[in-house]
């Protein structure tokens, strides 16, 4: 987009909202589209793009050029993933109107009751009281397991992993997953249903995954809400009507006055929905730089945690095909609990197929030399005639991945790590797995029980240790990351109260995976969501949700569904 195009677009956009949020993810899309449906005049800051489904990337050099970001400047809009390096973790967080669930695995999960139980959680934070949120949520995201009795049947990954746990006298849980699996029909036009492409992470190009930018944004923007896309908030300031937040509009091109791209919006209230990386930059900017949040809590940036996560672990076996490209990312899982209460939850877990080709190539297998030159004796002699008959499907058959059982673990790791800024201004992540290592090697010996028992072969993760020499790196990688902005019982204990507004500053909210105080030990997707809707609903009625209440908030869009609202040149003020 030119200059001069960039800035008009920016000029037909209102300034004056009720509600600024922050980032469209599973916070902020919830956040924002039940504010919109009380009257709200909302405003969604969105710093990645609007993504099409016939924009997600398929071939490898679409992949490599169009998934990834390093969340730079000259990155806005190139990539819906993240991927962040720190020392001790690797962190991989989603961007673009729909935020995280462009990217995710579907996992629709509730923890165990008894982790909401723990010191770490405010006391009114109960699972009692968040089941009206978690089943709100479910209801607008479709989540249910997969089943024996739809048309495309059970992935066969999923069948292997369910007869791994049952060799360890355990029985697997289909765990609920946002994926449509069969066509509907609608007024609307036709919802396709899962095709089992195994392409979750690199979005899904047939919408049967139920993304938020196909349910809670369009809902929104039906009622008003106004969603802008590569608009990367940097600063917010109170004023005497609420807060003032500066963005720069991406879209723009790099000018020689930084300046020229700024526009500040105002609103009475803010809901700061980033990612929890970019919610607690965000923040400690504000606090350490700007200044413009100076009474922000001393634990802002505390008590981080990768939820346990921990990848690239699975079972090799023999002669099983596991094809873990095939299905959805995630269908099953088994829990282990230990007496102090930590709890570790293990899942199979799909790659793309440009992983899966691109591993399959790499990692060497055993016989595939002496397979290619038998094959290529049989290929001479087949065409000269000496009776011996060329196998095409020997040289496409095998590689590591038909074999492989691939593992996500997840768990209750200390929640101990910080978040810092760097002397740029960025934001850096101070963690050691010291206190963590005991619940990280319970659950690498899970794995390795379920291998033996199920007859496989067990393969680590190479970030937790080096292949070949074995060498110990201990090093994690999380599409999880939480905390920094922890909601707590007292300003001394955390940053905001159990309904996510900030200590100190009234109207000014948090609604993303940077509330949570601890480890969740699933995925939190389902928990990050419920706690979204008890934000919202606590701003619009400062109550909580009851069962079959009379102000639940529907699911459902009109029949007639209104184009999004681009342009709101006079916002009404509504307090409802």
């Amino acid at each position: 987009m030119a200059r001069n195009e960039a800035m008009q677009r920016s000029d037909k956009v209102a300034s004056d909202y009720d509600v600024i949020v922050i980032g469209s993810g599973f916070g902020g899309a919830i956040t924002a589209c039940r504010l919109a449906q009380a009257g709200r005049s909302v405003c969604v800051l969105e710093k990645g793009r609007r993504w099409n489904r016939v924009d997600f990337p398929r071939g490898p050099g679409e992949v490599a050029q169009s998934t990834i970001s390093s969340g730079n400047r000259q990155d806005a809009g190139r990539g819906f993933i993240e991927y962040r390096t720190f020392r001790t973790m690797d962190v991989v967080q989603g961007t673009g109107v729909g935020g995280g669930s462009l990217h995710y695995f579907n996992v629709h999960l509730r923890p165990p009751a008894f982790l909401f139980n723990q010191p770490a959680w405010p006391k009114r934070i109960t699972m009692r009281r968040l089941r009206p949120y978690y089943t709100l949520a479910a209801d607008m995201l479709e989540a249910h397991p997969v089943t024996d009795t739809q048309e495309l049947g059970l992935p066969r990954r999923t069948q292997v992993f369910e007869d791994a746990v049952s060799s360890l006298g355990r029985q697997a849980d289909r765990v609920p997953i946002c994926v449509r699996f069969s066509d509907e029909h609608t007024d609307s036009g036709q919802k396709r249903g899962c095709e089992f492409c195994g392409n979750c992470l690199l979005g899904c190009h047939v919408h049967a995954k139920n993304t938020l930018d196909l349910n809670y944004i369009p809902l929104a923007e039906q009622h008003g809400a106004v969603v802008l896309p590569l608009f990367q908030a940097l600063n917010i300031t109170p004023d005497g009507q609420g807060y003032a937040v500066t963005c720069t509009d991406l879209s723009a091109p790099p000018a020689s006055d930084p300046r020229s791209t700024m526009r500040k919006f105002r609103a009475q209230q803010v809901v700061v929905a980033a990612g929890t990386l970019g919610t607690n930059e965000l923040l400690l900017r504000c606090k350490q730089q700007s200044r413009t949040l100076p009474r922000l809590s001393d634990q802002l940036g505390k008590r981080f945690s990768g939820n346990g996560d921990f990848i690239f672990a699975g079972t090799r076996y023999q002669s099983r095909v596991v094809d873990p490209g095939r299905g959805p990312s995630i269908t099953a899982g088994v829990g282990f609990r230990k007496e102090n209460n930590q709890y570790i939850y293990i899942e199979d877990l799909g790659y793309p197929d440009p992983f899966i080709w691109y591993f399959n190539s790499a990692i060497p297998t055993r016989g595939r030399i002496a397979r290619l030159l038998r094959q290529t004796r049989r290929y001479l002699g087949d065409a000269f005639g000496t009776g011996l008959k060329f196998e095409l499907e020997e040289l496409l058959e095998d590689g590591f991945f038909t074999h492989f059982l691939p593992y996500l673990g997840l768990g209750t790791d200390a929640a101990d790590g910080t978040l810092t800024l760097d002397a740029k201004g960025e934001i850096h992540l101070h963690w050691s797995i010291r206190k963590s290592l005991p619940m990280y090697r319970d659950m690498v010996d899970h794995m390795k029980a379920l291998s033996a028992a199920s007859g496989g072969r067990f393969v680590n993760s190479f970030l937790w240790r080096t292949p070949l020499i074995r060498v110990p790196l201990s090093k994690t990688l999380t599409a999880h990351p939480l905390g920094g902005c922890a909601m707590s019982d007292t300003p001394l204990t955390g940053v905001t109260n159990d309904c996510g507004e900030v200590w100190g500053y009234k109207g000014l909210y948090v609604a993303d995976g940077a509330l949570m105080p601890a480890a969740i030990g699933v995925n939190p997707s389902a928990t990050i969501s419920a706690m979204a809707e008890r934000v919202a609903f606590q701003m619009i009625h400062g109550r909580e949700l009851r069962e079959d209440d009379a102000s639940v908030p529907s699911n459902r869009t009109t029949t007639s569904k209104a184009a999004p609202v681009a342009v709101q040149t006079n916002p009404t003020t509504t307090v409802v």
